[in-house]
């Protein structure tokens, strides 16, 4: 399921997703948050698709922001089936330069060391109500964005 943000202009043909990294994020962050006494996330794969179109569309347009150019934030980027169900949402994003394909441990291990290192990533990957994960990490040469949404499944609190 592709989410409404996804824009399939002209782009850049080059840009590849790199699984192998976002595996190894997602398995990295539960592993942080179980040395913390957190609940593991789910895998979801709709949030990974979101996440993975998010840093797609950062190289395609050149940018790097939580809202995209049209505006669309995290929560806008969310399929509608997920506005009645969430309670609680969080994103990280991520750039870097100097891709090196052989090495996806090394390149998730560096995004994880700079997430855990800002006081407002690291709160996004210890928020103990978190219940899913998405990630989606992309490349262009040796350009990569990566994007992280959590989010609570549950029901809202007013």
């Amino acid at each position: 399921m592709l989410s409404k943000a996804f824009s399939s202009g002209p782009g850049l043909p080059g840009i590849q997703p790199l699984p192998e990294v976002e595996r190894e994020v997602w398995r990295l962050t539960n592993e942080t948050r179980r040395q913390h006494g957190m609940p593991l996330l789910t895998a979801d794969p709709n949030l990974t698709d979101v996440s993975r179109q998010h840093s797609m569309d950062m190289l395609r347009r050149r940018f790097f922001s939580h809202h995209n150019a049209e505006g669309l934030s995290p929560l806008d980027r969310l399929p509608p089936a997920y506005a009645s169900r969430i309670s609680g949402a969080g994103e990280n994003i991520w750039t870097g330069s100097g891709y090196s394909p052989p090495d996806p441990q090394a390149l998730a291990r560096m995004m994880m060391d700079a997430w855990m290192s800002s006081p407002r990533h690291r709160q996004n990957i210890l928020t103990p109500g978190f219940t899913h994960l998405g990630v989606g990490v992309a490349a262009f040469g040796r350009e990569v964005r990566a994007t992280q949404i959590f989010i609570e499944i549950g029901a809202k609190s007013h």
